[in-house]
């Protein structure tokens, strides 16, 4: 039996198991965000069995669009895949080695770094399984300055965590495309340049969240002024993916690789958040246009009566014309201008109450 309670254990010691090493399939950041909000969303989904009526149609779709629109934000401010690029090409793999393997290299920019991926195709050299995911921060908590040229350690973070990675020896493709990310001089600035974009682009989706926590709660105040910030917050991310595609120096990132050139385009996330922009800036408008020609119509779908700075009700027998109430101070006049809105006799009037510092000789 002692050969049994041995295994793995070296010189009596507690058992050691080798380092069992997964390839990474899919970002953790962004898996986090989607579990947090279908969690969200699920939460609500609970409770809208309780809803009454035809309110149930529309608590629904105000909440899950909220939602919809708060998780697009949050995709698009930590999601990698602002620009992507895949190719499929024969490259050296390592160094000093002659060899070549069949590999699939991908690479995804975003906001605060650049995600890179190397898939070879089978067993290569001595039977390893080439299956790499490697990311470079330019940005982020740590630092958003660009810093110095070259490698020491007042470089900006690029530059430090390439030599890291020059140090860990990982493989030549990832090395090498890593490397345009550091150049800064004369036109050679990619680095540069999508440091700063993101770094406006991020502080625009930042902007955009607290934006559109204040939309809902003005939805469920003022229907107007929600609409107004639901506009204003469309524009924040708009202007947000326009400072990441305007914010460019010299030419075109193009990366020649094996037999093959990389050549980036726009990906998920910047059209999103492009597309749902767009949306929100039109669905403020149509609901501000709503509001100004029907107000009970939105009223009635936000839960919400007319607002209160355009006009006051009241009820009872009153009729059409102007009272003026004097306050006790000199000149200080209070005129109450009632409309009559019924057909056989004035039952609810609406009045607009203004004051007049008019001097006058002799109060009457």
């Amino acid at each position: 039996m002692s050969g049994f309670f041995d295994f793995n254990r070296v010189d009596g010691g507690p058992t050691l198991y080798a380092a069992n090493k997964t390839p990474v399939t899919v970002d953790v950041l962004e898996v986090g965000f989607i579990f947090a909000i279908a969690i969200l969303a699920f939460s609500f989904l609970v409770i809208l069995p309780g809803v009454r009526g035809m309110q149930r149609i529309s608590f629904a779709l105000k909440v899950f669009f909220s939602i919809f629109v708060l998780a697009v934000i949050m995709l698009g401010n930590f999601g990698m895949e602002w620009e992507v690029s895949e190719v499929e090409t024969g490259v050296q793999y390592k160094a000093f080695h002659n060899e070549e393997i069949h590999a699939k290299i991908g690479v995804k920019i975003g906001l605060r770094g650049a995600n890179i991926t190397l898939k070879g195709d089978g067993p290569h050299l001595n039977s390893e399984t080439i299956d790499y995911n490697e990311r470079f921060w330019w940005g982020g908590e740590r630092q958003w300055t660009q810093g110095r040229n070259f490698f020491g350690p007042f470089a900006g973070l690029v530059n430090r965590e390439f030599r890291e990675a020059q140090f860990k020896g990982l493989p030549y493709p990832i090395l090498w495309i890593a490397e345009y990310f550091t150049l800064d001089g004369e036109s050679i600035r990619w680095g540069r340049s999508y440091r700063l974009s993101g770094f406006y682009t991020h502080i625009m989706l930042w902007t955009a969240f607290p934006l559109w926590i204040l939309t809902n709660i003005l939805f469920c105040m003022f229907i107007r002024y929600g609409a107004y910030f639901m506009m204003l917050t469309g524009a924040v991310m708009l202007l947000g993916n326009i400072l990441f595609a305007s914010l460019r120096w010299g030419p075109e990132l193009k990366i020649p690789i094996g037999t093959t050139i990389m050549t980036f385009h726009y990906g998920w996330c910047f059209w999103l958040t492009l597309a749902v922009g767009l949306i929100i800036v039109i669905l403020g408008a149509i609901i501000l246009f709503i509001d100004l020609r029907l107000p009970d119509l939105t009223g009635a779908f936000f839960g919400v009566e007319s607002d209160p700075d355009e006009y006051y009700t009241v009820e009872g027998e009153l009729t059409t014309g102007t009272v003026d109430i004097r306050d006790p101070g000199p000149g200080r006049v209070l005129s109450l201008v009632m409309f009559d809105r019924g057909p056989g006799g004035a039952t609810v009037c609406d009045f607009a109450v203004a004051r007049s510092l008019a001097s006058r000789s002799s109060p009457d």
